[in-house]
């Protein structure tokens, strides 16, 4: 799946439970830099999303009017420029090693209220740590102490309490990140860039004993589970994979539309197969349709969904279908007549994220309030739902909630802080994985639960343009893991 002709791109951190005042979005200046239009899509689209970077308020000004603005901060701008070419490479290939930098905890309070302090005493009067954070081969190798960087999972890990100079170690990589990739990634995206080192490389491998390197012909972009198999869909065609393989045989082939991309996929009752096809406008995504395939592979029936923007599917023990969007669930019969629309209220925030619980029963993860998660069971007997649980999930900053039934507890549910697992009744979910443990950093990784009670992450890396100017990945890795097990 190797690309020779491959663009070079900017690869670009986003800093998660950090203090968001001395942070502003500058995606629209990077992508002046990058030559390209910033993405003003509202839904991500799952394992193709856009980086973002966070960066001081002064940096934004040196983007935007190239430095002048360090006038007032000179200490700041000698800092910054005397870094040499060795310490720009080296902070720049540590912003390609994820998708986000991550902290090993939250800031408290109290530690929000000093950085947002210490960052402006580092940028306007020149107060710099009189140390570095230390650089950690292995997670196991932190003990407690100081600011630790484990580069190979892009985490942060932090002491139970820090101090200032611990602080300013912190503020003072993120602002060397920051510049690296301004000066770095813009030689890159002007053709600039004369080094020997391919920095798209540079993120590391993940662990080979629980990751399998997809070796077959599908453009993956979206994933789900089948009877003994894993469904992959890819452009125009859907094909089987055997769990643990590497390759895949075909399973539907058809002319999805232009411009359609698979979004979701669930298997029907009958080991036939929903499939969400997704029309990409400009901006955002625009309508689509429904795809009923039965288990030979073929067609039985495709549905428009007009202007409608579903983002999830699940099937309940009646082999009944639930559409997932904003406001609403709608539910369809096997023939995609509609049954019933179940109403979201307006301080309820839905998320892309329905499955079938252990009882057969379809469940949603929301929030009604800012990190505040609660699931709901649906009834399309009565076009209602219930609240079956309240905040299972630690509040933190805003990051992608994911639930799937699991084996041995009712539900499995992962986000930027790691795996949990959870029993209805219980009054929290119970962390299993953190994410600096992972096999393979899973942002933007495509999430799957199997039978067997592993769960799956599939990742794409290095997206690139095909002929028809299409993204296609030039490597996709299956990472399984096992959260029953310590």
């Amino acid at each position: 799946m190797q690309n020779k002709n491959r663009k070079a791109k900017i690869y670009v951190p986003e800093l998660e439970i950090v203090p968001e005042g001395f942070h502003e979005t500058v995606t629209e200046t990077l992508s002046e830099i990058i030559h390209t239009s910033p993405d003003k899509s509202n839904r991500k689209r799952r394992g193709i999303a856009r980086k973002r970077m966070f960066l001081p308020l002064t940096a934004v000004f040196c983007l935007i009017i190239g430095g002048s603005a360090f006038a007032a901060v000179s200490l700041y701008q000698q800092r910054m420029v005397a870094m040499n070419r060795e310490m720009l490479e080296k902070f720049y290939s540590q912003a390609l090693v994820g998708d986000t930098f991550h902290y090993s905890r939250p800031l408290t309070e109290e530690e929000k209220a000093r950085y947002e302090k210490l960052t402006g005493e580092y940028e306007e009067k020149g107060r710099f740590p009189e140390g570095d954070l230390a650089y950690l081969k292995d997670d196991r190798d932190y003990k407690g102490k100081g600011v630790g960087l484990y580069a190979d999972r892009a985490t942060l890990f932090l002491p139970e309490q820090m101090t200032d100079e611990e602080l300013l170690q912190l503020i003072d990589f993120e602002h060397k990140v920051n510049y690296s990739i301004q000066i770095i990634g813009s030689e890159v995206a002007e053709g600039k860039w004369e080094g020997e080192q391919d920095f798209i490389e540079m993120a590391p491998e993940a662990k080979e004993d629980k990751v399998i390197s997809y070796e077959g012909s599908v453009d993956v972009i979206c994933v789900t589970e089948g009877e003994g198999c894993l469904y992959l869909a890819g452009t125009n065609m859907i094909e089987r994979m055997e769990i643990g393989e590497s390759t895949s045989r075909p399973f539907y082939q058809g002319d999805f539309g232009e411009n359609m991309v698979m979004y979701a996929m669930e298997e029907d009752m009958q080991q036939g197969l929903y499939g969400l096809l997704l029309l990409k406008g400009e901006d955002n995504y625009e309508g689509g349709k429904i795809l009923h395939i039965s288990k030979e592979g073929e067609l039985l029936y495709e549905k428009d969904t007009e202007n409608e923007i579903f983002g999830a599917l699940a099937v309940d023990k009646e082999g009944r279908l639930y559409a997932g969007k904003d406001r609403a669930v709608c539910v369809y019969d096997t023939e995609g007549n509609e049954l019933c629309t179940i109403e979201i209220p307006y301080d309820i925030m839905a998320r892309d994220s329905l499955c079938r619980g252990k009882d057969g029963n379809i469940y949603l993860l929301c929030e009604d309030g800012p990190f505040h998660s609660i699931i709901l069971q649906l009834n399309p007997d009565t076009a209602g739902y219930s609240v079956v649980s309240t905040n299972p999930l630690p509040s933190g900053p805003p990051h992608c909630h994911t639930i799937v039934k699991g084996r041995d507890t009712d539900f499995l549910l992962w986000n930027y802080e790691g795996l949990f697992t959870y029993n209805l009744g219980d009054d929290r979910a119970q962390k299993v994985m953190e994410l600096y443990e992972a096999p393979l950093e899973w942002e933007d990784a495509m999430c799957v639960s199997l039978k067997d009670g592993r769960v799956v992450f599939v990742k794409a890396y290095a997206y690139t343009e095909n002929g028809a100017g299409k993204p296609v990945p030039e490597s996709v890795q299956f990472c399984y893991v096992n959260p029953n097990t310590e």
